[in-house]
């Protein structure tokens, strides 16, 4: 058991050979926001993700800066044992002084741990994976609060075996649309 325990808190022993690694367009937030850290959240929630990040920003000017966090974002952790996210809804951000935004996301790789509030994540890239795009789209207008689960699980099938089955994006398809 001890051996097991010390071979999980080993970062090395990570990646697996077919562990999701992200790569994409990098991303830019607005200038006018300055994003302070990223880590795993354990006190909050978010309908639009199975996990949430906390992201703490703040405005670079004395107004309330803004942007839009796009479908498809990646959040890179810098530890192999720790999960990279995705969002695969878009997420508008509002920023003026000091924030914590609440950031909803699924975990890209099933083998890792998911991100504590002492780990780091990086923003970015925007993902170029095509099954991750397919999945971000099948979501954009759906309500997936009620199937955060399946959603994960999709993802999982994209990054980490055989991609998308005609059956889940047909469940996929079927989730309820927003705002019902």
């Amino acid at each position: 058991m001890a051996a097991l325990l010390a071979a999980l808190g080993c970062d090395g022993l990570w990646p697996f050979p077919d562990d999701f690694k992200p790569t994409g367009t990098p991303f830019y937030i607005n200038p006018g926001i300055e994003v302070r850290s990223i880590t795993g959240s354990l006190r909050h929630f978010s309908p639009l993700g199975q996990y949430a990040l906390d992201v703490t920003a703040g405005s670079r000017t004395d107004s309330t800066a803004t942007d839009t966090l796009p479908a498809g974002l990646l959040f890179t952790s810098a530890r192999n044992a720790t999960q990279h996210m995705v969002m695969l809804k878009d997420h508008s951000v509002r920023v003026l002084s000091e924030s914590v935004l609440v950031i909803g996301v699924f975990c890209c790789n099933e083998r890792r741990l998911i991100p504590g509030q002492d780990d780091t994540l990086q923003l970015g890239p925007e993902t170029d994976n095509a099954g991750l795009r397919q999945l971000a789209g099948l979501v954009r207008n759906k309500n997936v609060s009620g199937s955060l689960g399946m959603v994960q699980r999709a993802v999982w099938m994209v990054t980490g075996s055989t991609g998308l089955n005609q059956a889940y994006i047909d469940s996929l398809n079927a989730l309820p649309d927003e705002g019902r």
